[in-house]
């Protein structure tokens, strides 16, 4: 029997998984658990919201030590952060996470130099402010010469293999480069030009390798694979989706990631237009998919509230959601608006009173309007979705850490119309450690990986309630 530790780290915590595959099915088992965002406390004395790289990775060196002998170890996490390197192979700085204001400017700033068509044709990539395209340029005004004296460009994940590996790995995995909006989604390559026309250095962009290789190993002697770094791109190889069947995937988290599987990009107009992005899959494959605020606005609320001296937990604050009045307010939840406010229930309470509805009073229409609102958005990119591909879905497959909200997954089969099947929870660290697995010849391929992962966990099918269909018709018109 062969184990595989799977990093998994999410924007607010991050776990090490232990996984083993015996009989056809894949067993996973939790080792340890740590934050990875402490909020305000990550706010540097220069203003720059970083993460603290170094506890995490001495987390993560920590968790490894204590797992014993292993066959392989892989990490993934969230996309377009990353960290420099110089020509010693040192961290030049802490990374800065994605959430710093800094970024927005940048992006405006950007698209008054190189158009938005031609970045959109180039890589395919959703317009988010948080892109490390943006990242880079506000990188740039704050100090120049770190830039030009950069020797590796290493998203988050390959930061930490590049520490496993004991500084040798140098590589980005293709799953998470495709997010910087500087990958060429035909050819896989780095688009030097877009950091041309922005008047950037370039020379750090070095390796990109596919899912699913082996790219190192520890001083013990313990390979170090690639799984798909992104932590949506390995949330989908666990999807356990029936070819037989057309289905959607739902990614949700932190974030909420709603798209499809394609065998190849769909870079178009009207897929611009509907605010989809064009993400590497494992395999070749693309994720079409669009990002959505997802369960931060509730984690924020969360937070809010907790400070006011009111700590519930997520099942309480779900309970007092679904009892709260119906018909009340419902906000945008695509919208960058919640990216980082300081205080999300006043965003929330703001954006009610802008749209001309009433500001939710108390911790239940507070959540209900979020969770309404997340179940709103889904439906209309589903909507948008089929449009772009042509067909209905039969199936939405709800998978990660947000498919234990039972509230939310009922709305979401009611406001969209289709069945909702959610789990597993665990599946970014499934799929991580399936490329493992994968990696290592034990089991033989990605179409395999994902029949492992139909037949290893328990999920729960959601139907559409036909009595409720009006209603999330009426709320549908309200939130237009």
């Amino acid at each position: 029997m062969k184990w595989f530790l799977a990093f998994d780290l999410g924007a607010e915590s991050g776990r090490g998984v232990l996984a083993t595959y015996a009989d056809g099915r894949l067993s996973l088992s939790e080792l340890g658990r740590f934050v990875t965002n402490r909020g305000d406390e990550d706010l540097g004395a220069d203003s720059v919201r970083r993460w603290d790289f170094e506890r995490i990775w001495s987390e993560v060196s920590g968790i490894l030590q204590a797992a014993g002998p292993v066959d392989g170890v892989g990490v993934d996490s969230w996309g377009v952060d990353f960290g420099l390197l110089d020509s010693h192979g040192r961290l030049m700085e802490a990374p800065v996470q994605y959430r710093d204001e800094s970024h927005t400017r940048a992006m405006e700033d950007a698209l008054e130099t190189v158009s938005r068509e031609s970045i959109w044709e180039a890589t395919g990539i959703q317009f988010l402010p948080f892109n490390t395209v943006y990242q880079l340029l506000a990188r740039y005004w704050r100090s120049p010469k770190m830039l030009e004296q950069a020797k590796h460009l290493l998203m988050i994940p390959d930061l930490l293999h590049n520490r496993l590996t004991g500084g040798h790995s140098r590589c980005v995995e293709r799953t998470n480069a495709s997010t910087t909006q500087l990958l060429n989604p035909l050819t896989h390559r780095w688009n030097h030009a877009i950091l041309d026309a922005l008047g950037l250095p370039s020379q750090f962009l070095g390796e990109i390798v596919e899912a699913g290789g082996r790219i190192g190993e520890t001083d013990g002697g313990v390979p170090v694979y690639a799984p798909a770094t992104h932590d949506t791109g390995s949330a989908v190889v666990a999807v356990p989706g029936d070819a037989g069947r057309s289905w959607a995937f739902l990614s949700s988290g932190t974030w909420s990631l709603l798209g499809v599987e394609r065998p190849s990009p769909l870079i178009t107009p009207d897929a611009l237009r509907q605010g989809f992005s064009n993400e590497a899959g494992v395999a070749g494959t693309t994720r079409l998919l669009s990002n959505i605020m997802g369960l931060w606005l509730v984690q924020e609320c969360r937070r809010s509230l907790k400070k006011a001296g009111h700590d519930y937990t997520y099942e309480e604050l779900s309970a007092l959601a679904e009892a709260a009045p119906e018909g009340g307010p419902v906000i945008d939840a695509s919208s960058t608006d919640f990216l980082a406010p300081p205080d999300m229930p006043e965003a929330i309470r703001a954006a009610c009173v802008w749209t001309g509805q009433p500001a939710p009073d108390g911790a239940g229409p507070l959540i209900r309007c979020c969770l309404e609102s997340l179940a709103l958005a889904y439906r209309r990119k589903l909507a948008a979705l089929e449009i772009l591909q042509g067909r209905r879905f039969e199936v939405l497959h709800i998978v990660g850490g947000g498919s234990r909200n039972r509230l939310l997954n009922q709305w979401t089969a009611d406001a969209c119309g289709i069945p909702v099947v959610a789990g597993p929870a665990e599946a970014t660290a499934a799929g991580n450690a399936l490329a493992q697995m994968v990696a290592a010849g034990v089991i033989s391929g990605w179409e395999a990986a994902r029949d492992v992962s139909r037949h290893s966990f328990d999920v729960e099918t959601f139907e559409p309630d036909p009595l409720a269909a009006s209603r999330w018709e009426d709320l549908a018109t309200k939130s237009q």
